[in-house]
């Protein structure tokens, strides 16, 4: 049986708490897609009809905590404007340093160097505060297990 639940509450741009826990069979790991329950409708461009809805995935989760009755899952794909900043930072330091040596820094674009010289552990620290806004990821929100994909 797939466990479905529905998105209860936002922590962070990419931490959530889906409404399903230990009673409904979830384990850590689990992966969950996130989508409006309503859809999308789509119309016939020849007749002007409505054809039905589909589903838009926002995106996807894993499960990084249990409880009884709740779960705390990780996003790791999403259609949030600023989710590809992490990933691309990443990329262009490592390409630093294969040009300049390794103790080549990118400087002047996404995270700001703290004083120990370590990057902020995620963009909320950059921005100065959490991005819910910048995911379209709502409370209420469907939520369904991801098998064998």
């Amino acid at each position: 049986m797939t466990v479905e639940g529905k998105v209860a509450k936002i922590l962070s741009h990419r931490e959530i708490v889906i409404n399903r826990g230990k009673q409904s069979g979830v384990k850590k790991g689990m992966r969950f897609e996130i989508f409006d329950p309503e859809g999308e409708e789509v119309w016939d461009p020849d007749t002007g009809e409505t054809l039905g809805r589909v589903e838009d995935i926002k995106a996807r989760a894993e499960v990084t905590e249990v409880r009884d009755r709740f779960s705390v899952a990780r996003i790791y794909t999403s259609q949030a404007p600023f989710s590809g900043f992490e990933e691309m930072q990443e990329n262009l330091q490592r390409v630093f340093q294969q040009l300049f040596g390794e103790g080549a820094q990118v400087q002047g674009f996404g995270f700001p160097q703290q004083d120990s010289g370590a990057a902020p552990e995620d963009l909320e620290e950059m921005f100065g505060g959490p991005l819910e806004d910048a995911s379209k990821i709502q409370v209420g929100d469907a939520a369904r297990e991801i098998k064998g994909r």
